[in-house]
C-alpha cells in the first residue's frame, strides 16, 4: 500500500533515543523502526487523538498518541509535522486546542454551542472556534461526528469551511473560517434591502443549496441565523452555516430531529422527508425577504411551532406588497406544500425570476393582478396539506428555544461551567436545563477590542 507521506521521528528515552518511521496511509498512520513490523498503528478515525506540542517560537516540535494508557511522543521536524497536520485534519481529532490557538473574543452562542474568534498560534490567522458540549444530549457525539463527516463531504464555496477538530475532556472544538459579516437576520434587522440586494441574496441561497443536495447532503436548519456574510458591509460571500441537524439524503439516520419553529417544512413533523425541507425553509426566508414578515408569526414559540405544523399558509398579506408576477410565482413554486411537486434548487435557479432582463419589468408589474395571484396561491396552500396535518402528533413541550431577543454585549463574557472550569472573574450563564459548551482548555483569555455578539435570535428544534 503506496505512502501519503514518509518521515522520521524520534521517540525520546532516558538514556537511548529510537528512531521509527512514519507512514501515513490511507486508513491509518504507522510507526515502525528500520526493518521491523510497525510497533504503533492509529487508524484515521474521528474516535482517534492526536496531541500537538509547540515550542517557544511557535513551531510544531512534537505529537502524541495515547497508547495503552500512556501518551507517547514523537519528535521531528515542523515542516513534516506541519505537513502531517495539514494530510490528516478533520480525519481525526486533535488535542490541547490552547497549544494551537489563542481566543480573542465571544462571538456568540446557543443552546447548543458557543462561537468564539481565536488566531493560530504559528500563523496568526483567525478562525471561528464553535464549541460543542459533549454531554449536551445523550447522542451528542453521534450528533457531533455526523456534522464533521458532512462538512468534510461538502466542498463549496458557499458553506462556511471546517478547518480541524479538537477535543478537550468535555467538549469538542470546531476550527472553521471566520466569517466577518453578518447573518441574514442582522442583517434584515438593520437595512432595507431592495430587490435587486434580494435577488442577489436568493441566487446564492439557492446555489449553496443546489450544491450540498448535489453532494448529497441536507442541511435540515436553514434559517436567516444560519446565513452569514463573508466580509462586513456586503452581501456578497454568503455562507451556509449550523450543520448540526445536517445529515446524508435517504440515510437511515433517525429523522425525527426538525428545524426551527417558522421554517421548518410541515412534512418534518413526520419521520420520513428528503432534501425538499430545505426548499420548503428558502420559501420561509424568500418571504421574509420580500415582506420583512415572518411567514409563521406567533407571540410565543410554541404559538409559531402550531402554525408551522399546520402549515396553513395566508398569503393574503401578499396584496399590499408591490410583488412582482416573477416573484410570486418563485415564492408558490418554493412553499409547495407537496413535497413531490415543489421546486427544486436546480429548477429554482432557472426560474424567469432569475433573468436580469425582465427586473425592472417586473418591479414594474400591474398592481391589479395581485389578487388573483395571490388567489391561486391561497388555493394552492390551503388544498393539500389540510388532511395531512390533522395526525401530526408532537409534544411542544420538548422543544429547546434560544432566546428570541438578541443579546449585545459591550464586553466578552466567556460562559463556562463553574465545576470545570479554570478561569476566573468572568460571568458565568445563569441556570439553564442545558449544559453549556465548556473553555476550560483555555487558560488565558486576552481581551483586546470591544465587540458586538453574534447571538443566535431562532430557536432550533433538537
Amino acid at each position: 500500500m503506496e505512502s501519503q507521506l514518509k518521515f522520521i521521528c524520534i521517540r525520546q528515552h532516558m538514556f537511548l533515543d529510537q528512531k521509527y518511521v512514519l507512514l501515513l496511509l490511507p486508513s491509518k498512520i504507522t510507526l515502525s523502526q528500520f526493518g521491523k513490523e510497525p510497533k504503533y498503528i492509529l487508524e484515521l478515525k474521528l474516535h482517534s487523538i492526536i496531541s500537538w506540542q509547540l515550542n517557544h517560537q511557535n513551531q510544531l516540535v512534537s505529537f502524541g498518541i495515547i497508547w495503552n494508557r500512556i501518551e507517547k511522543l514523537f519528535h521531528s521536524t515542523h515542516e513534516d509535522l506541519m505537513k502531517l497536520r495539514e494530510a490528516i485534519k478533520n480525519q481525526i481529532m486533535f488535542k490541547t486546542v490552547h497549544q494551537l490557538y489563542k481566543p480573542l473574543s465571544l462571538l456568540g452562542g446557543s443552546n447548543l454551542d458557543e462561537l468564539y474568534l481565536c488566531s493560530d498560534l504559528i500563523d496568526n490567522k483567525q478562525f471561528q472556534i464553535k464549541c460543542h458540549a459533549k454531554n449536551q444530549f445523550e447522542d451528542s457525539m453521534s450528533r457531533i461526528y455526523n456534522e464533521i463527516q458532512c462538512l468534510n463531504k461538502i466542498k463549496s464555496d458557499y458553506v462556511q469551511r471546517l478547518h480541524e477538530v479538537f477535543t478537550g475532556e468535555n467538549t469538542v472544538y470546531l476550527i472553521q473560517e471566520y466569517l466577518d459579516g453578518v447573518n441574514l437576520n442582522e442583517l434584515l434587522n438593520r437595512v432595507t434591502l431592495d430587490k435587486p440586494q434580494i435577488l442577489i441574496i436568493m441566487k446564492q441561497l439557492l446555489t449553496a443549496v443546489k450544491q450540498i443536495h448535489s453532494q448529497n447532503i441536507m442541511h435540515r436548519d436553514l434559517k436567516p441565523t444560519a446565513i452569514v456574510f463573508q466580509n462586513k458591509d456586503s452581501i456578497e460571500g454568503l455562507k451556509l452555516t449550523d450543520f448540526h441537524l445536517a445529515v446524508p439524503i435517504n440515510s437511515q439516520i433517525n429523522l425525527s430531529d426538525s428545524g426551527t419553529p417558522g421554517y421548518a417544512a410541515p412534512e418534518t413533523f413526520k419521520d420520513n422527508y428528503n432534501e425538499k425541507v430545505d426548499i420548503f425553509s428558502v420559501g420561509c426566508i424568500f418571504f421574509k425577504l420580500v415582506t420583512k414578515r415572518d411567514l409563521f408569526y406567533g407571540k410565543t414559540t410554541n404559538e409559531i411551532l402550531k402554525l408551522n405544523r399546520t402549515c396553513k399558509i395566508d398569503l393574503q398579506i401578499l396584496q399590499i406588497y408591490k410583488l412582482s408576477q416573477n416573484e410570486l410565482n418563485l415564492l408558490k413554486d418554493l412553499l409547495e406544500l407537496d413535497p413531490e411537486k415543489r421546486i427544486s434548487a436546480e429548477s429554482a435557479l432557472s426560474h424567469p425570476y432569475f433573468n436580469n432582463d425582465t427586473i425592472q419589468e417586473e418591479q414594474l408589474v400591474n398592481n391589479q393582478q395581485q389578487p388573483l395571484l395571490v388567489q391561486n396561491l391561497l388555493e394552492r396552500s390551503n388544498g393539500f396539506f389540510q388532511a395531512k396535518t390533522d395526525n401530526f402528533e408532537k409534544n411542544v413541550e420538548e422543544f429547546l428555544v434560544d432566546s428570541e431577543s438578541p443579546n449585545i454585549c459591550a464586553v466578552p463574557i466567556f460562559k463556562v461551567l463553574m465545576k470545570d472550569s479554570i478561569i476566573s472573574n468572568l460571568q458565568v450563564r445563569k441556570k439553564s436545563k442545558l449544559k453549556k459548551s465548556e473553555t476550560q482548555e483555555y487558560s488565558q483569555l486576552n481581551f483586546l477590542n470591544h465587540f458586538q455578539t453574534r447571538k443566535s435570535v431562532h430557536q432550533t428544534i433538537v
